[in-house]
């Protein structure tokens, strides 16, 4: 039904139930067919919308998230309601009532209204308005007495009223014809319904709040009396007043005097509970009805707001409408492309499709592919990186482009996969065709280019956009290994798995236990053993993950060999076993694929293989890294800043002790430990600069004083002692965690020197683990982030560089470059290395880079 004909048939209809006025309730409940009106709280709505999504904002800082919760809750309310005549969204006008002027504490218990909020709601009342809902508030009353007013009213024309709110204060209005249904819940409670949840009736609900209170409203009722109580009350007194008039009779007698004591209280509680049915409002239902929905105005505050996939739902924005021409037509354009799996170097390239001017071209055949990229040079595309290893493995040369990934990268390192980015700006649906992908692509290109600007947008083009050009080269040059070295390593892991399981066999007198079965390693350490652990798995079996052992190594040996076991078994699984697997069999060499939109402090990881969690301090570990060599005539380099983070956190904070020990290039653990300990450097011996090295690292990552103390297997108080000492020499360092908190905490999110964003949407979460957690990644983000984007800057800088004495860049690991060169150029890539890293940025400490030479990755380090 058209707005217009539901228009016309409501007002038909309300005429006919304004001439039967004098019909009975009973008569009008009786009717075949009524019409139905949505009442919807708004104020309620705004409310939990704004608690429910934390830290949201458009590109411009301005916060949305009570906006976009409220609208995406009632496009989700609307579509479950089915059809209906009108809806009305209510708002309270003011934080003062009538009845804030009869009780001031009334609501005096609530927060105050967040600062972001009120702009929220304006922008909310505007947008109920667009979409052609009727949104409605008067001076001096609240939501409910409106909706409560409506609801009665409309009621009696004949209609069936549904209200949606989260208060319960409205179950007193619930009738044969109104019920109530929460702003989360689908399910309607009518009279029936709340009998049966609280043992009380409609017309008894008001006596029931009276009697328990509402503390969310500061409401006080008696106390002492709670909802079983007062249900059993009213069973059995059947109203309030019963009660209150002959309370020398009221059974038990320690009950009456609860009430007796609370008397004033319970009076006025009731008084305030009560939801005015008969405000003076103009119950225009037609016109309610017949509004339209502004898609214009809509369309420009959504836009505002960067509501971009709810444009599309509400049919304000259509993409992946790109006409479809043949290949012959395509031009230059934004790419779309389908490979067959997700190693570039191995996968085939399925589909190719070029956007361009709202046309879309597709091709399957390999030499119009590969003719399009050769001449194309240069390739926009989302992860055009990948694209690019693909064509460099057919002997093309091709660069990457603008990349949407990347865009949303630099402005939030919490970036959205593809498909939900799409959604989001409204770009249409990702999909699994290359013709979708490059429309989607093209749309993209379309709104974040816009949003990429200033510190950001320089960060985007001389960083990122740069970076995914050397990882094309990185990816496609791939390293060698040593597969007979790491075969015999693999041989010699074996068989000290065979040992570590016949240990835990003979501990468990068992020649069959699994270790790698949970249940039976559970039952030889918890039964048999009769060792505690207060952890479970989230089924509620007794937790025999890392977490829970760690702490019971001093109750039994058998602990540490289990933890061995899985330690060698992981790395054989993981490296040992598939490395070998994973040579190409072209260019006989390891190619890993990085990924650079991933890790949220701006680093670099790596998949297939994941080569960062290599371990570096266990002997396995070390040996796995020896197993990465140069190619015959060449040697590995490999580099790494020193201290790094540390000399960032010393130029971030200022801090003129570190610096000063920076610039002098002292030992800058031994110069915190003579700090620490008040001596002189001379006199610090190895356990005290051990600590000194602890600390230092741990105020990065905000280390407590418990995490100290048993790091370093010391008291409690010791360790905060040695923490409150670190401060106290280095004032600064608390000076920028505090300032880069309330930065947090104002905007939601930090940046890197550079400008890389991070959002931190837990800075202000009520869960005290939460916001410690988000309060520790706000000032680690700024360190970590940095050095990852000087790390990134010199590389992108060495890579020409090297090219030139004929290295090349291998991998990145962590803070470690690997470069190859030949032999004859070692010492030139090691000077252009040292040189380069120096150089990538100027902080107010050097930059101090240590470059090793060797025949493999363990030896040149």
């Amino acid at each position: 039904m058209s707005n217009s004909d539901k228009a016309q048939a409501t007002s038909l209809f309300q005429a006919e139930a304004e001439a039967t006025t004098d019909t009975s309730s009973a008569e009008i409940a009786q009717a075949d067919s009524r019409h139905r009106i949505v009442i919807i709280d708004g104020h309620a709505l705004a409310f939990r919308s704004y608690y429910a999504i934390r830290e949201l904002s458009n590109s411009k800082g301005e916060s949305t998230n009570a906006v976009y919760g409220f609208l995406r809750a009632l496009l989700r309310i609307l579509s479950e309601e089915g059809e209906w005549d009108a809806t009305v969204v209510t708002f309270d006008a003011s934080e003062q009532t009538f009845r804030h002027e009869q009780y001031k504490d009334y609501k005096a218990g609530r927060a105050p209204m967040p600062d972001d909020l009120p702009g929220q709601i304006d922008t909310i009342k505007q947008i109920v308005t667009l979409l052609g809902l009727y949104q409605i508030e008067q001076e001096g009353l609240e939501a409910d007495d409106l909706f409560g007013t409506i609801a009665t009213k409309a009621a009696a024309l004949g209609y069936n009223v549904e209200i949606v709110t989260s208060d319960r204060d409205a179950y007193q209005l619930v009738s044969e014809h109104i019920c109530v249904r929460g702003l989360d819940k689908r399910d309607r409670f009518g009279p029936q319904d709340v009998f049966e949840k609280y043992g009380v009736r409609v017309d008894q609900w008001i006596d029931y709040r009276a009697l328990i209170g509402d503390p969310s409203d500061n409401i006080p009722g008696a106390k002492g009396i709670g909802p079983v109580t007062a249900k059993k009350l009213l069973q059995t007194y059947d109203t309030l007043d019963t009660i209150l008039n002959d309370l020398d009779n009221v059974k038990p007698p320690k009950v009456a005097d609860k009430v007796r004591a609370s008397l004033e209280d319970v009076k006025f509680s009731k008084h305030l509970s009560k939801i005015l049915v008969d405000v003076d409002i103009n119950m225009d239902i037609a016109n309610w009805a017949d509004r339209q929905m502004d898609d214009a105005g809509l369309t420009e505050v959504l836009t505002k707001l960067e509501f971009n996939s709810m444009m599309r739902e509400l049919g304000l924005s259509k993409h992946n409408t790109y006409e479809t021409v043949s290949w012959q037509n395509a031009f230059f354009g934004k790419v779309g492309y389908l490979l067959s799996d997700s190693n570039p170097m191995t996968a085939e390239l399925v589909e190719l499709s070029v956007a361009n001017a709202g046309t879309v071209a597709t091709t399957t055949d390999k030499d119009e592919m590969l003719e399009y990229l050769a001449a194309a040079g240069t390739i926009d595309a989302c992860d055009a990186k990948r694209l690019c290893v693909w064509a460099a493995c057919q002997g093309l040369d091709c660069t990457p482009g603008d990349d949407p990934l990347l865009m949303d990268y630099v402005l939030d390192t919490n970036a959205p996969p593809i498909n939900a980015l799409a959604n989001r700006e409204g770009a249409g649906e990702w999909g699994d065709k290359a013709a979708t992908r490059a429309s989607v692509t093209a749309e993209l290109l379309k709104t974040l280019p816009g949003k990429v600007k200033g510190q950001q947008q320089e960060l985007y083009e001389t960083l990122e956009k740069p970076m995914a050009a050397v990882l094309v080269d990185m990816e496609h040059t791939g390293i060698s290994l040593d597969v007979p070295f790491l075969e015999g390593q693999l041989a010699k892991l074996e068989a000290d798995l065979s040992r570590l399981e016949n240990e835990v066999r003979t501990v468990a007198e068992d020649d069959s236990l699994n270790v790698n079965s949970r249940d039976q390693v559970a039952k030889l350490l918890y039964d048999k053993l009769g060792l505690k652990t207060g952890k479970k798995t989230s089924t509620g079996k007794r937790s025999t993950a890392v977490s829970a052992l760690e702490p019971l190594r001093d109750q039994h040996e058998v602990v540490g060999t289990i933890l061995e076991y899985r330690e060698l078994a992981k790395l054989k699984s993981t490296y040992l076993e598939p490395l070998p697997k994973l040579i190409n069999l072209t260019t006989g060499r390891l190619h890993t694929t990085f990924n650079q939109t991933v890790v949220a402090t701006g680093r670099l990881s790596s998949t297939n293989p994941n080569l960062q969690n290599i371990p570096i301090r266990t002997d396995i570990g070390r040996q796995i890294r020896k197993g990465f060599v140069a190619a015959s005539g060449n040697t590995l380099l490999v580099a790494d800043y020193s201290q790094i983070e540390l000399r960032i956190l010393a130029h971030v904070a200022k801090e003129p002790a570190l610096i000063e020990a920076f610039n002098a290039g002292e030992d800058i653990h031994r110069r915190t430990a003579a700090e620490v300990y008040g001596t002189s450097p001379e006199d610090v011996d190895a356990t005290m600069r051990r600590i000194a090295k602890i600390i230092n690292f741990g105020v990065i990552y905000g280390m407590s004083a418990h995490r100290l103390a048993k790091e370093l297997e010391i008291p409690y108080d010791d360790a905060d002692a040695f923490i409150s000492t670190y401060f106290s020499r280095y004032p600064s360092l608390r000076g920028y965690i505090d300032t880069t908190l309330e930065y947090a905490r104002r905007h939601g999110y930090v940046e890197t020197l550079l400008g890389r964003r991070r959002s931190i949407p837990d800075i202000n979460a009520k869960n005290r683990n939460k916001r410690e957690y988000a309060e520790r990644t706000a000032y680690n983000m700024p360190i970590q982030g940095t050095a990852a984007d000087i790390m990134k800057l010199a590389m992108i800088a060495m890579h020409p560089k090297l090219a030139e004495v004929n290295a090349k860049l291998l991998l990145q690991v962590h803070d470690e470059i690997i470069v190859e060169a030949p032999k004859d150029a070692a010492e030139d890539a090691k000077e252009i290395i040292e040189t380069t890293m120096r150089e990538a940025y100027a902080l107010d400490v050097p930059l101090v880079a240590e470059v090793g030479i060797g025949e493999n990755w363990l030896t040149a380090k």
